[in-house]
């Protein structure tokens, strides 16, 4: 039998290469196969084949023929350097052991190492791409000759094209295995509210997808800003939860301020590795891939994948780490805020539902968005049915069985009149009387946008019960203390004026002060009357012209004798030519003397109190040396106004200070909490206007402003 032809047994080798490349089920497979046809093909004892990545910028020998124990090392620069030399220009480059041949340095250097004396090095081109080298090497002096390198690189051109094949049906199993992992991640997170379990799952996907001994999820803590392991798992077991790592410390540290990804290979040589962790576990960390999580800009945390079981970590391992990085950090903070979200709603649902206070909150057209079972109780309706009508017609429906309704309105807390507070009484009948109080605000995003309206309807009938018992007995007390003290006056003056007989001086003297007492408790009874009827609407406000002047002269003629026992000096501030208003003389006369008197007691001996009044409006503008600023700017005026420079009223209590018995804490002179009281509803019923300026350690301004009705001018 003749033996075949050199021609054909290259034919039957081609064919077999052809074949290994159709058959081929992995690319690790088909370099095996493709690398052994061609060392028997042309008779050489070793071959290998190294790729590069897409840009080029990093290359690792993939496999050898004969197989080899040890896993191939990535590329060094110098091997990288021959490799592109090579490619670069496309052409087949024959490498002998001789060092007076124009050759590279490193390409002898690699050929002694692997003890052969030549080797043919063939550029793979696929798709005009260089993709890598295809090496056979020779273990004696060769010469590979011209038809021999045309057939290698016929081989070559197959196999780079199958290789690329490969490489891309990889990618595409790696791409869809990546986004198999991101989709359960996403299922996790979008059907838990249990964030450990989120962590778990994260950690657990990631160290199958990359093949590593450990992993670890660390999330920056915004209190103090170490990363703190929210999860570990090592061996199917979670771990570390709650170690923190100071910021900037280990490779985690390093990564996250660094933003960028790294890759240790080696772990214990690494000055970075934060050893106190691995040793308190018992865990020999060998090699580390670590990526930041970044979301909305921001460093979250980080993902640490440790001991990577088949070779080394990659920098392609690491960008696809990377993307999933990105994704993986958004949905944890995403997940994060829908849990504050839902602890913040759930927490907000308990108070509404716990509350006594009936609540509805409407959107920025007035339709309910939600309402608690208080309201739901007040309306006769559920939640659900409330849920979406018009507030505005709720409340027409609560009006409408009301007995009376009182509205009265102040700003809100931010202080837009367009946006007002509305405050209503409501006294409901039927079986059970009722008092309903309801208060209407805006409600304000962040940037102070009105979106939206908050109704509280609060019972107040305990209050109310409890106001008219008060009101009924301070009525009575007060019937009837003035009876006899009118009687104990009286007969204190006539004893005063000697009807039952001569009166020493001393006796006198004492008489006079038991008249002032009863004098002042006379005033007390007179307040407490007033007031009553004032808050009730009973007052007879009876409106005269008057001077402003006469107004204050009358006060200050009252309070000379109090003012020099306590070495005061009473000084005036009166604009020129102020007109006459319409005013209750007795009950204005009666506001401004309780503001000078208050101002006598609690100033210090030697020191002032000046007492003022200008006309003011959008015609009449203030004195730049007035010590007041008026918190209004419409109608016209005439405001009066005491100024004392006392020890001042701190901020809290400027607007207590005026309710029924409020007083400043800690003040060594006090009295009873009533005048202050009267001169607001006084002034209130000639529909003025009175506030307080103050300041601690300066003193006080109290100021009232009537308004200037009258047109005749003096």
């Amino acid at each position: 039998m003749n033996e075949p032809s050199t021609a054909e047994i290259r034919i039957d080798a081609l064919t077999r290469i052809t074949e290994a490349i159709e058959t081929a089920a992995t690319l690790d497979e088909l370099l095996l196969l493709a690398l052994r046809e061609l060392s028997l093909l042309f008779d050489l004892p070793r071959g290998g084949v190294a790729l590069l990545n897409d840009d080029g910028s990093a290359g690792q020998v993939v496999r050898e023929y004969p197989p080899q124990a040890d896993p191939a090392m990535p590329l060094q620069p110098a091997d990288l350097a021959l490799m592109h030399g090579a490619v670069s220009r496309r052409q087949p480059i024959q490498v002998h052991d001789d060092e007076h041949a124009d050759q590279s340095p490193r390409a002898l250097e690699l050929l002694r190492s692997y003890g052969l004396r030549a080797a043919l090095l063939m550029p793979l081109i696929a798709q005009d791409h260089a993709i890598g080298m295809l090496a056979l090497g020779a273990t004696e002096p060769r010469q590979f000759a011209v038809d021999e390198i045309a057939l290698v690189r016929t081989l070559a051109s197959q196999l780079a094209a199958a290789i690329s094949a490969f490489r891309i049906y990889d990618e595409a199993q790696r791409r869809n295995q990546e986004l198999s992992t991101l989709n359960e991640i996403a299922s996790t997170i979008t059907s838990t509210l249990d964030t450990s379990e989120v962590y778990r799952l994260v950690v657990q996907r990631l160290n199958a997808y990359f093949n590593v001994e450990a992993g670890s999820l660390l999330l920056v803590e915004e209190s103090s800003g170490d990363l703190r392991f929210v999860m570990t798992i090592e061996g199917g077991e979670a771990k570390l939860a709650g170690v923190k790592v100071p910021m900037g410390q280990g490779v985690v540290g390093a990564v996250a301020t660094g933003r960028q990804w790294e890759i240790v290979p080696d772990a214990q040589s690494d000055p970075r590795f934060y050893r106190k962790i691995s040793e308190d576990l018992g865990f020999v960390t060998k090699s580390i891939l670590c990526v930041p999580m970044i979301a909305k800009g921001r460093v979250i945390g980080v993902i640490e994948l440790l001991n990577k079981l088949d070779g080394q970590f990659t920098p392609d391992e690491a960008e696809r780490l990377m993307r999933m990085a990105a994704f993986i950090g958004v949905a944890i903070e995403n997940a994060r805020l829908f849990q504050q979200v839902a602890s913040g709603r759930d927490r907000l649902a308990a108070i509404l539902n716990s509350t006594a206070d009936g609540i509805l909150m409407t959107d920025m057209h007035g339709s309910v968005l939600t309402a608690n079972p208080m309201a739901a109780e007040l309306f006769g309706a559920s939640e659900q049915q409330l849920t979406g009508r018009p507030l505005d017609e709720l409340l027409r429906s609560l009006h409408s069985r009301a007995r009376e309704v009182n509205t009265r309105s102040r700003g809100d807390s931010n202080g837009d009149a367009e946006t007002p507070v509305h405050v209503s009484d409501i006294e409901l009948g039927g079986t059970h009387h009722r008092f309903i109080r309801h208060l209407s605000m805006p409600v304000r995003d962040a940037d102070g946008a009105v979106y939206g309206q908050l109704a509280v309807l609060r019972d107040i009938t305990q209050e109310r019960e409890l106001e008219q018992i008060r009101d009924d007995w301070t009525s009575m007390l007060v019937h009837d203390l003035r009876a006899p003290l009118t009687s104990i006056m009286n007969g204190v003056m006539m004893v005063k004026r000697g009807i039952g007989g001569p009166v020493t001086e001393a006796q006198n003297e004492l008489l006079e002060i038991a008249h002032q007492g009863s004098q002042a408790m006379l005033e007390l009874v007179n307040n407490l009357l007033d007031i009553s009827k004032m808050e009730q609407g009973r007052m007879t406000i009876d409106l005269e012209p008057v001077a402003p002047y006469t107004i204050i002269d009358q006060a200050l003629d009252r309070l000379r004798v109090s003012a020099r026992s306590k070495n005061v000096d009473l000084a005036t501030c009166m604009a020129l030519n102020l007109p006459l208003i319409d005013a209750d003389d007795d009950k204005i006369v009666r506001v401004l003397q309780n503001l000078i008197d208050n101002a006598i007691k609690f100033s210090s001996s030697s020191t002032s109190v000046t007492v003022g009044a200008h006309a003011y409006g959008a015609d009449h503008l203030l004195p730049t040396d007035t010590p007041l600023h008026p918190p209004f700017a419409d109608g016209e005026w005439i405001v009066f106004w005491v100024q004392d420079r006392g020890m001042g009223i701190p901020a809290a209590y400027h607007e207590r200070i005026f309710e029924k018995f409020g007083q400043v804490r800690g003040r060594k002179v006090r009295g009873t909490g009533l005048g202050l009281t009267f001169c607001k509803l006084a002034v209130e019923a000639h529909h003025g206007r009175i506030w307080l300026e103050s300041e601690e350690g300066v003193g006080s301004v109290f100021a009232f402003a009537l308004p200037r009705t009258h047109t005749d001018e003096r």
